[in-house]
């Protein structure tokens, strides 16, 4: 630890002192404070492991020398795979692969409405061919059976992109049987634990709390060893302190305690690391945020501390707006800006707004269109003899016009961002062209998106066999 800094982050507002200071408090934490386990079978693991477990009101206190060898056994970099091999993505590589976002709701003009199957397939069927987005989260579904809706919901996502998959899990059950439909798509277990098309995660309950539901999830997913997201999304002034820095030593000493958890469950499994979900608390209103700067310090904060550990991080890009408007705009730019700049290797949110509990189908198109932007800013400026153009310079000389040059035909492309829904026109054009504002242009994008692309289907046996793997599923309620 501490040589993995991501140094070459434009955005790091912490110093390596900074850094060091915020690992002892974490530590410290784990180590004096402990942490709440509500499992029987994990409490035991880390009690044979050499923490202090009081089984009786199910408290661990973790010694820091234990805490660090589990760090030490999650790998830096891990694979995720889709069904076609472009989307196989290498996390922890240098990379940022951004994400749409968990939501139960859809906005819909000025208001909104539970998510139903259909949107959920539309809104995964966007995301597919949307080039920013590189994997795709699930959402809740509203007109299912509610005991199993994370299930329709994983065979809504997998007939709708071919890329890789986090599906939201609400049980224990729900994950098992998410793996059985995941290896009836790639073939079987030993299929899905070479290649998997899919990853897990679950969030800690802060303070310092891990429910059943997480740990039965990691436990379950644990033996494919596929990939799993340590989600610590604590709300600074009501569940963490008030101070950014307590704040994130507290979200730190929980995301740890996962990462230790998971690999006494599988050494060597993959894990990333996400304190990027925290809010913080309007204490005026009693309400949370999720979109001010105070949100992306802390997940450039957690982007440094990961990288410190040498692991992937991860983080949610959130709106407090209720409506695709210019609150939405800006907090989605800010935001994107600060959570990419900062070096995060998986980032969430796009089509997210609302404190992320809804979805809009034009913001995710307007956000693909943020990311293009903000991914130029960060790629910066190359300088080289190809570049400088002297040559091109000298040819054309002194009042000429580089339109028809070769070189201005081969460079435009990489140098320029090429806007789909951003107005670029004349004042006089735009009118001709009916004076549609952003969300107009955005909506009519989606439409000419959705109507247009169709994702690779899975083969009919495959579909048959999910829908076997439902209806029995159904029968065990």
């Amino acid at each position: 630890m501490g040589d993995q800094i991501a140094e070459e982050s434009v955005l790091s507002p912490l110093s390596r002192d900074d850094i060091e200071e915020i690992h002892s408090a974490s530590l410290k934490i784990l180590e004096e404070v402990g942490i709440k386990i509500f499992d029987e079978e994990s409490l035991r693991l880390l009690d044979e492991a050499g923490a202090d477990v009081d089984y009786r009101v199910k408290t661990s206190r973790i010694p820091s020398a234990l805490t660090s060898e589990m760090i030490r056994k999650a790998p830096r970099r891990y694979m995720l795979f889709g069904r076609e091999r472009e989307f196989d993505l290498r996390v922890g590589g240098g990379e940022t692969y951004f994400a749409t976002g968990n939501a139960a709701d859809i906005v819909e003009d000025r208001g909104s409405r539970r998510i139903k199957r259909e949107d959920l397939a539309v809104y995964i069927r966007l995301a597919d061919v949307l080039g920013n987005v590189h994997f795709c989260v699930g959402t809740s579904v509203a007109d299912v059976p509610q005991a199993i809706w994370d299930i329709y919901q994983f065979d809504i996502m997998v007939n709708n992109t071919v890329k890789n998959l986090r599906p939201v899990i609400a049980s224990g059950r729900g994950a098992e049987i998410i793996l059985k439909m995941a290896c009836a798509v790639v073939g079987d277990d030993e299929a899905l634990m070479k290649k998997p098309i899919l990853h897990f995660g679950y969030s800690v309950t802060s303070p310092l709390q891990w429910g059943t539901t997480a740990l039965q999830v990691f436990r379950e997913t644990s033996r494919y060893n596929i990939p799993v997201d340590i989600v610590s999304e604590p709300m600074s002034g009501g569940t963490s302190p008030v101070t950014l820095a307590g704040t994130i030593a507290l979200a730190n000493a929980e995301v740890l305690s996962g990462i230790v958890l998971n690999q006494l469950y599988r050494r060597g499994r993959p894990c990333t690391y996400s304190i990027g979900f925290a809010h913080t608390m309007d204490l005026k209103s009693a309400q949370p945020l999720s979109a001010g700067p105070e949100q992306g310090l802390i997940a450039a904060a957690g982007a440094q501390m990961a990288h410190y550990y040498s692991l992937p991080s991860q983080s949610w890009i959130g709106s407090d707006s209720k409506l695709v408007d210019v609150q939405l705009a800006y907090e989605k730019t800010l935001g994107i800006m600060l959570h990419l700049l900062s070096g995060n290797d998986k980032i969430w949110g796009v089509g997210s707004l609302d404190l992320e509990f809804s979805i809009s189908l034009e913001q995710a198109v307007i956000d693909n269109e943020i990311i293009d932007m903000v991914t130029r800013l960060k790629r910066g400026i190359t300088v080289n003899e190809e570049t400088l153009a002297l040559d091109v310079i000298k040819r054309v000389d002194i009042g000429g016009m580089f339109l028809k040059e070769k070189h201005s035909r081969d460079h435009y492309l990489q140098e320029h961002v090429q806007a789909k829904i951003i107005d670029h026109y004349s004042r006089r054009k735009w009118e001709r062209m009916g004076s549609k504002d952003m969300v107009m242009r955005a909506k009519e994008r989606v439409d000419e998106l959705v109507k247009s692309h169709e994702s690779k289907p899975l083969d009919r046996d495959i579909r048959k066999n999910l829908k076997e793997i439902i209806k029995q599923a159904k029968k065990g309620l």
